[in-house]
């Protein structure tokens, strides 16, 4: 089955239409680089606290409630050997799963188009950054050129 995708060296959004029995799911996959979002992050807001992190969380929990809405049900999806090998690069990566169970007419490009645009938001917000990330969508290699500029912008500030 076709998996859908959007990926570049900072984050990777993905969902495959799978089976699971005889019911109809979707395995949603999301990472973030955490050695490209440093500059972002590094001193900034004390031990244990990255929001680029917990942004990644937020979303996962946004999609959650969208999947709800759609009368599907999320489900967590530990262990997620689905999502291995989907970082484009061998830095630090921290990702997220989610199995969704029934997805009726929730469609794969509708949510990697939701989450990236919830993760551009959260990092907006986060790099406290005057440049502004080009309305959605993006390529994910112009999303990629946008976010090495936020980051060197952060550094500077």
């Amino acid at each position: 089955m076709k998996k859908h995708e959007y990926i570049n060296d900072f984050i990777f959004f993905t969902v495959r239409p799978d089976k699971k029995g005889d019911k109809d799911v979707l395995i949603y996959c999301s990472g973030i680089n955490l050695d490209r979002f440093l500059p972002m992050t590094r001193g900034r807001l004390g031990l244990g606290s990255n929001p680029i992190l917990s942004g990644l969380k937020l979303v996962k929990y946004d999609l959650c409630t969208l999947a709800l809405s759609n009368g599907a049900t999320p489900r967590d999806h530990c262990g997620h050997s689905d999502c291995f090998g989907i970082a484009p690069t061998k830095e630090a990566w921290y990702s997220e799963a989610l199995l969704i169970e029934n997805p009726g007419n929730l469609q794969p490009d509708e949510i990697i188009r939701f989450a990236v645009g919830g993760m551009v938001k959260r990092i907006i917000n986060t790099s406290l950054s005057a440049h502004q990330v080009p309305d959605l969508p993006l390529t994910p290699y112009d999303l990629q050129a946008h976010l090495e500029i936020l980051c060197k912008a952060v550094v500077m500030a």
